[in-house]
């Protein structure tokens, strides 16, 4: 994938629509500072929850005498603070995500700059690193600015190998707190993809799987005699291709997404299937409004 600048990642237009989502952990969490999402901890906030009677110790200062005056009764405003999380934006840059047309790295770079601007413009922490290639960028320590983020995420370039599990793992060991991590990969690691999981989960994070394939990435359309060439290990393979093959090939395809789906579901973890056929701007606004970390 070539080097894109904010202007070809994501439209003026698609970000106004934008501004009306926001990114959403699952769990309430408690923050440094105050941002935009609510935690259970009580305090000074824009958002009143609750009246409940006054107690003694109570800070005077949260009597409603408004309340007193009419029902003669002492209650005391109770608030939820709202507060900031961390997005960690973890982007698979290796050779694999450069297959297809448009490139599946182009897809996931375009969804994490809308994810991204989203947190940013609900005053959270934005952290984003590429694995397998290309840049990469330590966990957020400070508010950064979207084009900081857009040039990041398109200067990003598919090479060299995965190693899922490994830059998951060493991730999750870095970042001193957890957050909520949006994966984006074809998960196609020979290594499997649990390990980097269950690294993130003992860590505390929150978790959103983007599965970014091309069709070229579930069908076999060319038959007979085929040199094969792995695009991140450069091993060669020679085959002889007929259509029960190729019919195994997309049941095994289909296997192994059912896998990673039911992995999700065993631990909790939101997953969103984002081929490269689908417009992202329509996998942004139609399907991720509708789940748990956008509204």
């Amino acid at each position: 994938m070539k080097s894109r600048g904010a202007d070809a990642l994501l439209e003026p237009d698609f970000l106004e629509r934008l501004d009306t989502l926001a990114v959403l952990g699952r769990r309430r969490r408690r923050g440094k500072r105050l941002g935009e999402h609510l935690s259970p901890r009580r305090g000074v906030s824009l958002e009143f929850e609750d009246y409940r009677d006054y107690r003694g110790g109570d800070d005077i200062r949260y009597i409603d005498w408004n309340v007193r005056n009419r029902l003669g009764r002492y209650v005391v405003k109770r608030y939820r603070a709202e507060e900031d999380i961390t997005v960690h934006l973890l982007v698979d840059a290796s050779a694999s995500m450069g297959f297809g047309s448009p490139g599946k790295l182009y897809q996931a770079v375009r969804m994490a700059a809308s994810l991204g601007y989203i947190a940013w413009r609900r005053m959270d922490r934005v952290g984003m690193a590429a694995f397998g290639g290309g840049e990469t960028i330590s966990p957020a320590r400070r508010r950064g600015t979207p084009a900081e983020l857009f040039a990041a995420l398109g200067g990003l370039r598919a090479e060299g190998d995965c190693r899922f599990g490994e830059a998951l793992a060493d991730y999750a060991l870095r970042v001193p707190r957890g957050g909520l991590a949006v994966v984006f990969s074809d998960f196609l690691d020979p290594a499997g993809f649990e390990r980097g999981l269950d690294a993130l989960r003992f860590s505390g994070f929150d978790i959103l799987l983007i599965h970014v394939l091309s069709p070229l990435d579930t069908r076999i359309e060319s038959f007979g005699s085929l040199r094969l060439v792995d695009s991140e290990t450069a091993g060669v393979r020679h085959l002889r291709v007929d259509r029960a093959l190729a019919e195994e090939y997309r049941r095994l395809v289909k296997e192994y997404s059912a896998r990673l789906e039911l992995y999700c579901g065993r631990y909790g973890i939101e997953y969103l299937a984002a081929g490269t056929e689908t417009p992202f701007q329509e996998l942004v606004l139609a399907y991720l409004r509708g789940g748990l970390f956008l509204r």
